[in-house]
């Protein structure tokens, strides 16, 4: 099977849309949105990309809404890999390992970026997180 980047794309924000975005895992989800990507409705420890929604400054033009998006990294610079989280998370032995050390933060990434990582939470196709994984380094 051929794989096309083209037949995955996401629309960017829509300007009426007033809500955050978080998504998840298919594992962790609440449910599908209307475009089939996994999300949840607050942000917690099982989002794993967001889209926020940014503040008018005064340089924006009236009535026009920015949106700023996020994905999780591990410190070392890799995406997470929604595939292989949960066996991470049972390895970690003490409440230390799993809650005082977390090793996870969130970057801000383009929108193209985030686009490829929310194809991969979606698809779990490996070639979208390396895609997207090329993009941040």
């Amino acid at each position: 099977m051929k794989f096309d980047m083209n037949s995955f794309k996401i629309q960017e924000a829509n300007p009426q849309q007033t809500e955050d975005r978080f998504f998840s895992s298919l594992k962790d989800k609440e449910y599908l949105d209307e475009s089939g990507y996994p999300r949840v409705d607050k942000d917690s420890d099982i989002v794993l990309a967001k889209s926020i929604r940014n503040k008018k400054s005064k340089s924006m033009q009236k009535g026009v809404i920015g949106y700023s998006y996020y994905l999780r990294i591990h410190s070392n610079k890799n995406l997470v890999d929604s595939r292989t989280l949960y066996k991470m998370q049972e390895s970690k032995s003490s409440y230390v390992d799993t809650i005082c050390k977390s090793d996870q933060e969130f970057i801000e990434v383009s929108h193209d970026t985030f686009a490829k990582y929310l194809n991969f939470l979606k698809t779990e196709n490996i070639q979208w997180l390396n895609m997207a994984q090329k993009d941040i380094k």
